[in-house]
């Protein structure tokens, strides 16, 4: 028979000055065989004393935890604030006028480093627009104000002649307005391409079809002028952009050798494809450009000395470096030896370029 003992001492607190003796006996009898009783009790000392214990781990477990989740937390959120208020001084900085503030990055690499970086790349992007904001008002001011005056010259002069010199007064007046109004033209297709709006509209074009088309168009204007224009196509890239832009860049460039080289040049254009990446090159033999004055000839407005007295207003070279950039391209004026060399290479369009086979290759020239 068993007889279950649970206790042999009353229940009693558990208390660290308390001996081991003092603490509940948990036992359990049994009879033997031979008739003797078996009993065996095992104090609780040592549980109790394991339980004290795991409640306070507990206990001082939680209160760590709190604490360092606080501290973290104050830490975490004091560094956030501080890198808030760093972007609070910044735009505060660039609203008084100070444009060149950078928000500053850390080398962490975190989601706030990214912020700053977004941030500073659309600061970079708003100053370089109010920069050109800015030198096309000058421009205008400067260029514009020789042939607005020579207008009103002409007008005050016609008020002294005869009613039959009116009519050519007119004419040249309309003349000069019409050249005026192509300027601010220009200048306002460049500043629509600078400011990035037309990429919405890219899609996938043909480069090699649009130099064919335009070589093939300009042909017959360089044989009335005596030159020889020659066209070759020995790719058919096809890349990511803007059709209508890259029909006026591959014309605007055409047109300049063509106005600017006397009779007997010969004025090459020509599509290729190094390591996959298209590259347009229009070169002439005509009497080329400085190497001093190559990269002033890109900017709005400025024109050769040898160039003044022909028609234009210094604003064709200046669209195509408009039109390369907005397709991610470089424009590369270099000395054809003789004559000038104007290298066009699109760098990262995102385009499908795709060579073409020998039978592709595809010429177009005029003869003098």
């Amino acid at each position: 028979m068993v007889l279950p003992v649970t206790s042999l001492f009353p229940d009693r607190s558990s208390n660290k000055a308390d001996p081991a003796d003092a603490y509940p006996v948990v036992a359990q009898g049994t009879m033997l065989d031979s008739g003797e009783f078996l009993l065996v009790g095992e104090n609780q000392y040592r549980a109790e004393k394991a339980r004290e214990a795991i409640i306070t781990a507990f206990g001082w477990g939680v209160a760590i935890m709190v604490l360092l989740a606080a501290g973290g937390g104050a830490v975490l959120g004091g560094g956030f604030l501080r890198r808030i208020e760093e972007v609070n001084r910044t735009t505060r900085s660039i609203m008084d006028g100070d444009l060149s503030k950078r928000v500053p990055t850390r080398s962490g690499g975190d989601e706030m480093d990214q912020l700053a970086v977004n941030l500073n790349a659309m600061l970079d992007r708003n100053q370089l627009l109010m920069e050109s904001l800015k030198r096309v008002s000058d421009d205008i001011a400067h260029d514009l104000r020789t042939p607005l005056s020579r207008l009103r010259h002409r007008l005050e002069a016609a008020r002294e002649k005869t009613e039959s010199d009116w009519q050519q007064v007119i004419e040249q007046s309309i003349a000069e307005l019409d050249a005026i109004l192509e300027t601010f033209s220009a200048l306002l297709r460049i500043g629509q391409i600078e400011s990035g709006a037309r990429r919405a509209a890219f899609s996938d074009v043909d480069l090699g079809r649009i130099v064919s088309t335009v070589a093939e168009a300009y042909a017959p204007v360089a044989e009335d002028r005596g030159q020889q224009l020659q066209a070759v196509v020995g790719c058919a890239p096809t890349i990511h952009g803007d059709h209508e832009l890259l029909t006026q860049m591959v014309a605007n460039l055409i047109e300049n050798s063509i106005n600017h080289c006397p009779a007997g040049v010969m004025i090459t254009v020509e599509l290729s494809q190094e390591a996959g990446i298209p590259m347009l090159c229009i070169a002439d033999t005509g009497p080329g450009i400085p190497a001093a004055e190559r990269e002033k000839v890109l900017r709005r407005f400025y024109r050769l000395e040898a160039s003044r007295t022909t028609p234009g207003s210094g604003l064709g070279l200046a669209l195509v470096k408009a039109i390369a950039e907005i397709h991610s391209a470089s424009v590369e004026l270099s000395d054809n030896q003789p004559g000038l060399r104007v290298a066009v290479q699109f760098h990262a369009t995102g385009s499908r370029e795709q060579l073409s086979g020998p039978g592709a290759m595809r010429r177009v020239s005029s003869a003098t």
